[in-house]
């Protein structure tokens, strides 16, 4: 299976870089080819412009018109079975970074349209680390939004498959140093089963 990674964390030190690479490693075990999009190590323009706007605002869009990066995106998910995001909650959402590459990525005539030429997927996944508990209200709300603006993407809307892995309590302020550890273990061997048996 092709599988593209898009990840998204300002920190190689984080625990989220962690996550990824355990993963990566799963996949690697099971025999995938994967490609990633590491959005911060691109330098990926997050922000749309007018242009674009425009772009995505008239009746018919040339291919041509699309700017390098968002056409390379394009190209990558095309050439994909499944996509997996791996990526933080910040402050109830995904970083603006990867906020701004569904919004410039999921153009009018490649995400929808009369004929979009988003693939159909094998599957759709999120690996993703939240400082909070889940269970709490506070920690529920957080997974809830992220759900409704994941799933109900483009690339989610058109998987066979999909699935969210959330990797909670991670704030010091929850446990122990020596519980956080624990816990970090054994999420970091959860995401290499994930990847070894996707």
């Amino acid at each position: 299976m092709n599988v593209l990674v898009v990840y998204c964390h300002p920190s190689k030190k984080s625990f989220t870089a962690k996550l990824k690479d355990a993963f990566l490693e799963g996949l690697e075990k099971a025999g995938h080819d994967y490609e990633i999009s590491d959005l911060y190590d691109m330098n990926f323009d997050s922000t749309m412009s007018e242009s674009e706007y425009l772009f995505d605002s008239m009746e018919s869009c040339a291919e041509e018109r699309l700017c390098g990066d968002v056409a390379k995106e394009q190209v990558k998910i095309q050439g994909s079975d499944a996509v997996v995001f791996i990526f933080p909650v910040f402050w109830s959402a995904s970083p603006a970074m990867l906020v701004g590459w569904f919004q410039r990525v999921m153009t009018k005539d490649f995400a929808y349209g009369e004929n979009p030429k988003i693939p159909s997927l094998d599957k759709a996944a999120c690996l993703v680390s939240l400082a909070e508990d889940m269970e709490t209200a506070q920690g529920k709300a957080h997974i809830e939004a992220m759900k409704a603006t994941m799933l109900g993407s483009k690339i989610f809307v058109n998987a066979k498959e999909s699935q969210i892995d959330v990797f909670d309590k991670l704030s010091a302020d929850l446990s122990s140093a020596e519980d956080r550890e624990k816990l970090m273990d054994e999420y970091l061997k959860k995401a290499f089963e994930l990847g070894a048996s996707f």
